[in-house]
């Protein structure tokens, strides 16, 4: 009887499951296949696959041939974990556009997983409720800077899975005594990995233990207290470690002098501390509508009165793990929304937990061996389709710098690889297009006024032009024109 109950449990939620999927690839798909990205996914990109391919190493990873700081030609602008994982993609496919997107959407779908297992983590003797499992990956997907960094190859998509997993191995830590060292252990290592993926924003799981005991009060001060430092100490030591190899050592100081500190102190991008604090709230506005339809729906006070304690306790820890991943960022002036991703599968789940129960009473009326079921199944079907057979139909379409992007390709027909163009200090400075003249051809873009490169880049809007040994080469391009030397 246990068995059919659990098979009908299953069979209900098939529907939502499908819908969920096809949601996730909707969002995610389509921009994946489409040319065009972000300038700072794009960046990434160039530097794992230069990493790949033989060009730097990974504790001090190589942009472009014109790429210099401090006097150095290594770019050490973030820690190296993520272009060295995302190295072993290109590795195994080759240099092909597809290989930072098909990564990209790697971490997505690890990322659901985890969620997926973190909330059956939570319901092990609640199967209706574990089995919604696909409403926090829902919840999750559909937030936009959500699914904007995994259609632009962030970082942080990267560093959200080890914060996830490290957040999932101390909650294992905390439930089953006989293995709690062995999962603080793993947690800290992916506390370490998360660190080392996007520095100092990876550490926000070390306040996870002291959160659950206050929200939980199920364990002692000494011992919550206790397995905080012990948690601490795993990356400390991993990273003490890592300091004894004087390339490493290289590296992670280079990037936290010259980058880490300089940026804080002279590089800010907002002008105002509560910038990320009002961010939050705007992504977060679709998961908030929603779960506030479903608490009207439940009438708000008599259905909060009637969740028990252990459950409301299970809300609060996720949004107080939220609110950990976020709110340090406030402490400096450097702010983006995409530094966010990390923390949004903690807000998901605490809304998908928050409305978890209604949602329950009407996943469960809905019977398995009716005809409105039938046709639900079917039409979730049809949906995946559509979006599986929409994504397809992407390939070769072009979804941003479609003007910039055709110039790349005709520069890059006449301009042999691995060769230098030279060009105005406004034409260096548009990033875009020499990260995609470097991701497609391996042409790095040099502004230095003494050089003398063979070809040269000039903005069509410009009256300035270079000197007469240069001669136009006749293209079809739309915002630079190519010249040549005579």
């Amino acid at each position: 009887m246990q068995s059919s109950g659990t098979n009908t449990v299953n069979k209900q939620n098939i529907p939502f499951w499908i819908l969920t999927v096809s949601v996730l690839i909707i969002l995610i798909v389509p921009a994946l296949i489409q040319d065009g990205m972000f300038m700072d996914g794009l960046q990434y990109a160039c530097v794992s696959k230069n990493l790949a391919n033989g060009l730097g190493s990974f504790w001090h990873p190589f942009l472009s041939a014109t790429w210099w700081k401090n006097g150095l030609n290594f770019f050490l602008e973030h820690p190296p974990l993520v272009y060295g994982i995302q190295s072993l993609f290109y590795k195994i496919s080759g240099n092909s556009i597809y290989v930072e997107r098909l990564y990209s959407f790697f971490t997505a779908v690890v990322t659901a997983f985890l969620i997926i297992l973190n909330w059956r983590g939570i319901f092990t003797d609640n199967l209706k409720l574990r089995n919604l499992a696909w409403l926090p990956m829902l919840l999750w997907i559909i937030i936009p800077v959500c699914f904007w960094s995994y259609q632009n190859n962030m970082q942080e998509n990267t560093m959200g899975i080890f914060t996830l997993l490290s957040v999932y191995f101390i909650f294992k830590a905390l439930r089953i005594t006989p293995y709690t060292y062995i999962f603080l252990l793993l947690s800290g290592i992916s506390v370490f990995l998360a660190s080392l993926s996007k520095g100092l924003p990876g550490l926000f799981p070390l306040a996870v233990i002291i959160l659950y005991g206050i929200v939980f009060r199920n364990i002692s001060f000494r011992r919550m207290f206790f397995y905080s430092i012990v948690l601490l100490l795993i990356p400390l030591i991993l990273y003490a470690l890592l300091m004894l190899n004087h390339e490493a050592y290289d590296s992670l100081i280079y990037y936290f002098r010259h980058r880490l500190l300089f940026r804080i102190r002279e590089e800010p991008t907002v002008s105002n501390r509560f910038f990320i604090l009002v961010t939050l709230v705007t992504e977060l506005l679709p998961v908030l509508i929603i779960s506030t339809v479903f608490l009207i729906y439940s009438r708000i006070k008599t259905y909060l009165s009637e969740l028990g304690k252990e459950y409301k306790n299970r809300i609060i820890i996720f949004f107080l793990i939220g609110l950990a991943g976020s709110l340090p960022l406030m402490l400096t002036y450097v702010q983006s929304g995409f530094y966010l991703v990390p923390a949004l599968p903690f807000f998901a789940t605490g809304f998908a937990l928050l409305i978890a129960p209604t949602l329950s009473g009407l996943v469960y009326r809905i019977k398995i061996n009716t005809r409105f079921f039938l046709i639900f199944k079917i039409f979730s079907f049809l949906i995946l389709i559509i979006c599986i057979v929409y994504s397809g139909l992407q390939t070769c379409k072009t979804r941003k710098d479609h003007d910039l992007l055709n110039d790349v390709y005709l520069i890059g027909k006449i301009v042999p690889k691995d060769s230098m163009v030279k060009a105005e200090q406004s034409t260096y400075q548009n990033w875009s297009l020499q990260f995609y003249l470097q991701r497609h051809f391996n042409i790095s873009v040099d502004q230095l006024q003494q050089s003398c490169h063979k070809y040269y880049l000039k903005e069509k809007n410009k009256n300035i032009l270079p000197s007469l040994k240069y001669k136009e080469i006749p293209l079809k391009t739309k915002i630079y024109d190519l010249y040549e030397l005579q």
